[in-house]
């Protein structure tokens, strides 16, 4: 009986050994499901594709971390004063009286919601205003220029992104175009029509045809737009975005 404990607990241990190895050997998967969006981000904002990346694999343990598991949060971002979305509560780095409690983080529907907070919490946050001078490409500038604008107290935080970035030749992403182009974008996006101008390029033929179609129109968010409502979500939230949306993408005038 007492083998038979001990060859059957074996088996658990090699089970759930054998569970996590599979979740944690095979990194290239979050990369895969979230190269898009943090394309289309960089497109939206001009946040290199290669750091966004790197944050959400460091921030989120490759996705396995608690505040990702539980609250869709990818990027360590705390619910500040200007959060009113939902939140998710964790110990982390904050203290009262000598004892560490637990901290308020910003909760997400979805990861996506996730990834499009993250550029607006950059963009629109003056701290981190000295970034968006520095080249799209130039990612080890934007990996020092995190840590000295505060992102993360880890000292080695730029270091982990640049290793990071290079053992998964994610500055590749950082060249590429954008498949399809976001329409809806923030109003603090910075450069967006120069952005739409070159997804959508004016045909110059002297005699234009019927077939042509003329450089669709960006439009902004409405101001009663919420943080974490995501593209999709607030997509789906009236008829003045999509009536919009239908527009553009079906020529009408």
């Amino acid at each position: 009986m007492f083998k038979s404990k001990i060859i059957l607990w074996g088996l658990v241990s090699l089970l759930f050994s054998g569970i996590s190895t599979i979740s944690f050997a095979q990194p290239t998967n979050y990369i895969e499901t979230y190269q898009k969006i943090a394309i289309r981000e960089m497109h939206r904002s001009g946040i290199p594709a290669s750091i966004t990346l790197a944050q959400g694999i460091l921030e989120s343990s490759w996705g396995n971390g608690s505040l990702a598991l539980n609250a869709n949060n990818h990027f360590g971002i705390k619910c500040k004063s200007t959060w009113n979305g939902p939140t998710f509560y964790i110990k982390d780095d904050d203290f009262k009286n000598g004892r560490l409690i637990k901290s308020c983080f910003r909760s997400y529907d979805n990861a996506e919601d996730s990834y499009v907070d993250h550029t607006e919490f950059l963009t629109d946050n003056p701290r981190y205003e000295r970034l968006f001078t520095y080249e799209r490409t130039d990612y080890k500038k934007w990996a020092h220029g995190l840590k000295k604008c505060g992102y993360a107290t880890d000292k080695k935080y730029a270091y982990k992104l640049i290793n990071t970035i290079k053992k998964y030749k994610l500055h590749e992403f950082d060249l590429m175009h954008e498949e399809q182009p976001a329409i809806i974008a923030s109003e603090n996006a910075p450069k967006l029509d120069l952005i739409i101008a070159q997804s959508f390029p004016s045909n110059h033929q002297p005699n234009p045809t019927p077939n042509s179609l003329p450089v669709p129109e960006a439009f902004v968010l409405p101001d009663d737009y919420q943080r974490g409502d995501g593209l999709r979500k607030f997509a789906s939230k009236g008829n003045r975005i999509l009536n919009n949306s239908s527009s553009i993408l079906l020529n009408k005038k």
